[in-house]
């Protein structure tokens, strides 16, 4: 039997190395999204629907500068500077201001944590390939559940960066994806690369302050939460005079799930029992659902059972 046993793991023993080993290669890559300097133009896939944006991003005293700006249809920019986020909108000439927003946007997809990844994927390395000209390993995430997709990234061999991610169906098919098409990665930026190009003037500002807060304390309470996602945070928001929105967002180390939760005013009650909604784009799935005279929405790029679960599992106690 001791015989068996040792034989066993010694089968095992590369699996459970390749698993490290890709871990640790992801760790890496979500310090160089938001670390290293690179600039480039990349591609983003989504059901019929296809953007191209150019990036720049750098780090410098301590938080990371990046400009994003979309090339297709209307002009749209946003600047980021550490934990304030400047949007701007060309058709609307209107400009929003938020500080202490979340941060998920491609190249910068994981958080730095990702210790109990494993728990809930399977890590597979995938070999070698090119993105952009640039030499590339690439690893898939196998979900062990129903809850969540797969997922598949491209990461530069020499620096970490992600340079194309893709989240797959239950049959290995692509619903969305972000690729570089061109990338320049180190070295420094070029002096207007970071700035914006959107007009100073004749534009509608709007600001959104965000704060902290801890849902219960306010009433909500999540009964259903989904294994392996847990909260990252929680804000009130508030934009001009109108009523302050919560978000919650969730994450199990890859996927994210939003939470938001609106007062509606002036609903009768026929209104208020309506039944929930669900829309689909690609990957990204959005549950509606009414409560009392409250709006939620709860949406992310997993498989509607999970969003199902979560939404219907909120419930606003009056304290």
């Amino acid at each position: 039997m001791r015989v068996q046993v040792c034989c066993l793991a010694a089968l095992l023993a590369p699996t459970f190395a390749h698993a490290e080993n890709s871990l640790m290669a992801l760790q890496r890559m979500a310090q160089a999204s938001r670390q290293l300097t690179y600039e480039g133009i990349f591609v983003y896939r989504s059901a019929d629907r296809m953007e191209t944006s150019r990036i720049a991003h750098t780090w410098a005293d301590g938080r990371d500068l990046e400009r994003i700006e979309v090339l297709d249809d209307s002009p749209r920019e946003m600047i980021r500077n550490g934990d304030e986020t400047t949007s701007f909108f060309s058709n609307e000439k209107r400009l929003i201001v938020e500080t202490r927003s979340t941060r998920h946007q491609f190249p910068a997809l994981l958080p730095a944590g990702l210790s109990r990844l494993q728990d809930y994927y399977l890590i597979r390395p995938m070999g070698q390939g090119r993105v952009a000209g640039v030499d590339s390993r690439v690893i898939v995430l196998e979900p062990r559940d129903n809850l969540r997709y797969g997922h598949e990234f491209w990461l530069d061999t020499a620096s970490g960066l992600l340079l194309r991610a893709a989240v797959l169906g239950g049959h290995g098919e692509t619903l969305d994806s972000f690729s570089f098409t061109q990338v320049t990665i180190g070295g420094p930026l070029p002096r207007q690369a970071l700035k914006p190009s959107f007009p100073t003037e004749g534009l509608q500002v709007q600001k959104v302050i965000t704060t902290e807060i801890v849902p219960e304390d306010l009433g909500w309470v999540f009964h259903k939460n989904i294994p392996g996602f847990r909260r990252i945070n929680a804000m009130k928001r508030q934009s001009g005079s109108g009523q302050p929105a919560l978000h919650i967002l969730f994450s199990d180390g890859v996927a994210t799930i939003s939470a938001f939760i609106e007062p509606r005013t002036n609903v009768g009650e026929a209104e208020s029992s309506s039944p929930a909604v669900l829309s689909s784009m690609g990957a990204l799935n959005v549950y509606h659902r009414q409560l009392n005279k409250y709006f939620l929405v709860v949406m992310g790029e997993v498989p509607v059972l999970a969003l199902k679960q979560l939404g219907d599992g909120i419930e606003w106690i009056e304290k």
